[in-house]
């Protein structure tokens, strides 16, 4: 499947700013459609506090929630003015952040969206990678807060397990890995016959024309999590595609987690399937 129509969860936080610049380029390399969509509910204080306010400041509040949701419009405007014009789209939806951005999320290719989205002014607009993965059915991008680019990384690292989530997320990023002019595909272990224990992916992945290698990281200190991370600075990767969020979200929440860890220390963007 190529790409043709990404979506950006764009609501003016630093983090969904470096989003939109990946989109930007995405969109541009694969001459997709870019929609940017801002999902909000009522601002916390009406939510909370609505009923015993006076009805001239629900009216204010209103309104300067307007005029932000305005101001992020403009900036999603402007920074695609470089795009065609008839390609970029933008959507302001109602509704708990998660569960609009879920709905609408069905219909696109892939889902891009900062890492990191805690504006504490703004809880209504705050959208989270791990439920938006977990619960979209769609292959989420997940641009850490801090990373700049002008060009997409020619170079992927494919985590791989051989579980479901990893074939998933294996599969929904084909187009991408098929644009690259290096892959490696990670395990990490300790088998004496690696090679040969990821050459079913391996071939699989060069019947598809990717040039891929093999490697292996032994689980050190660090856990699952370092490794992968390390391999990713040692290939020089700049994205990293693996499956998400195997264990219930309970335990991911209660004693952490591969996913969650990699995302927290990922320096380059991490395509997650679930």
């Amino acid at each position: 499947m190529s790409i043709k129509n990404i979506l950006v969860a764009y609501n003016g936080t630093k983090g969904a700013e470096r989003a939109l610049d990946v989109g930007r380029l995405m969109a541009q390399k694969y001459d997709a459609h870019l929609t940017g969509i801002l999902t909000h509910g009522l601002p916390t204080v009406l939510y909370s506090y609505g009923s015993h306010l006076p009805q001239s400041a629900m009216e204010q509040l209103e309104e300067a929630d307007r005029e932000h949701r305005a101001r992020v419009r403009k900036a999603f405007e402007t920074a695609t003015t470089d795009l065609e014009s008839e390609k970029v789209h933008y959507l302001d939806v109602f509704g708990e952040a998660d569960e609009k951005l879920m709905e609408v999320a069905r219909t696109y290719d892939i889902v891009v969206m900062g890492a990191n989205d805690s504006d504490s002014q703004y809880q209504h607009m705050e959208i989270h990678p791990d439920v938006i993965t977990r619960n979209s059915g769609r292959p989420v991008l997940v641009v850490p807060e801090d990373y700049e680019t002008e060009v997409l990384s020619d170079r992927a690292l494919l985590a791989w397990d051989n579980r479901r989530a990893a074939a998933r997320a294996m599969s929904d990023a084909m187009k991408i890995l098929e644009s690259k002019s290096a892959v490696t595909v990670l395990t990490v272990g300790h088998d004496d016959d690696f090679e040969e224990v990821l050459k079913p992916i391996t071939d699989h992945l060069l019947r598809h024309d990717i040039p891929v290698k093999a490697m292996q990281k032994p689980r050190g200190k660090g856990g699952i999590a370092a490794a992968i991370l390390d391999a990713v600075d040692e290939t020089g990767s700049g994205i990293l595609v693996m499956g998400a969020y195997e264990h219930s979200k309970l335990a991911e929440d209660l004693f952490g987690g591969v996913t969650n860890t990699v995302l927290k220390k990922s320096k380059v963007p991490v395509l997650l399937s679930h």
